[in-house]
């Protein structure tokens, strides 16, 4: 699965250059828990049985000889590749699920990995069950990620029985609806191009959404892109479920971009920074707050998102 986000998503973990992001648990400030390393609030036995989709469904899949891990290896993927392939099962989860750029939001529509699998991507095929196996995966991921262990009652403002998978869309749908420019540009958060890692700014590898992260001092494409294309979303913002279905809504990803700072495994190549408190720190927390209360107020758009 070479390349597995060129041109939609760039591919993540080139050394000196931004990995996947991991998708956070908690409050818009970051304080959660962090679903990938299966703790927190999870429902054991749900993250049981998405740990147990994965090593005996997935990883056989993504490291057979030939498949994803010819590229894609965390030991040493090829140029730019993301390496989302743990060297051994023991360690193939928490690799996995550590990179937005693979899993992206879990659902159908915004899982990368899927997207990539249906175009045929590097001429390879999957067979139904291989599919269904990854399917199955992803969705016991977003269960996982409910404490309520599946479905419940008007997630957010919904007011329909749904599932995780359902509401993750519906809210980051309607999310996107509530962003807006004016809004993006008065949170400043064009400070995310101009932040530094160790000796570099952030644009210098992802001005343009180069490795599956954008970080740009020109509003445009970034607000353009974070506002249609669901993968890079994610990589700001995410879908809270752990405190059930019923209560999930949309946080800020402000504890993933922690961890990456610190070059918390499976980020470990990537150069140090310190979020908390940075200028990007203070403009996503400001974005959120003025897209939050579009959306209380109810004066948000349709739904932007493309993908």
């Amino acid at each position: 699965m070479r390349n597995i986000l060129l041109s939609v998503v760039a591919a993540a973990g080139l050394v000196g250059c931004v990995g996947g992001i991991d998708m956070p648990s908690g409050d818009p400030n970051g304080s959660g828990s962090n679903p990938g390393s299966g703790s927190g609030s999870d429902n054991s036995a749900a993250a049981a049985a998405a740990r147990t989709a994965f090593d005996t469904g997935v990883y056989p899949i993504i490291s057979a000889s030939g498949r994803c891990v010819s590229c894609h290896s965390a030991s040493g993927p090829s140029g730019n590749d993301t390496g989302f392939v743990g060297t051994t099962a023991a360690t193939g989860y928490d690799t996995a699920v550590g990179y937005v750029a693979l899993i992206g939001d879990l659902t159908t529509a915004g899982a990368p990995i899927l997207a990539k699998i249906a175009a045929g991507h590097e001429g390879q095929s999957y067979t139904d069950p291989e599919k269904t196996a990854i399917t199955t995966w992803l969705s016991a991921e977003l269960t996982k990620r409910s404490s309520s262990g599946g479905t419940g009652s008007g997630s957010g403002s919904g007011t329909t029985t749904e599932s995780p998978g359902a509401a993750t869309t519906r809210l980051t749908n309607e999310w996107s609806g509530c962003m807006t420019l004016a809004n993006f540009t008065a949170a400043n958060m064009i400070a995310f191009g101009n932040m530094r890692a160790d000796n570099s700014a952030c644009k210098t590898c992802h001005v343009n959404g180069e490795y599956g992260q954008i970080a740009s001092d020109v509003a445009a494409p970034f607000f353009t892109l974070i506002s249609t294309n669901r993968y890079y979303m994610a990589q700001y913002f995410t879908v809270d479920l752990s405190q059930g279905v019923a209560a999930a809504k949309v946080i800020t990803n402000t504890k993933s971009l922690t961890n990456m700072g610190l070059a918390i495994a499976p980020h470990t190549e990537h150069p140090r920074f310190t979020f908390a408190g940075s200028t990007g720190d203070t403009a996503l927390k400001a974005f959120y707050t003025s897209t939050m209360a579009a959306k209380t107020a109810g004066t948000c758009g349709p739904p932007t998102l493309t993908n």
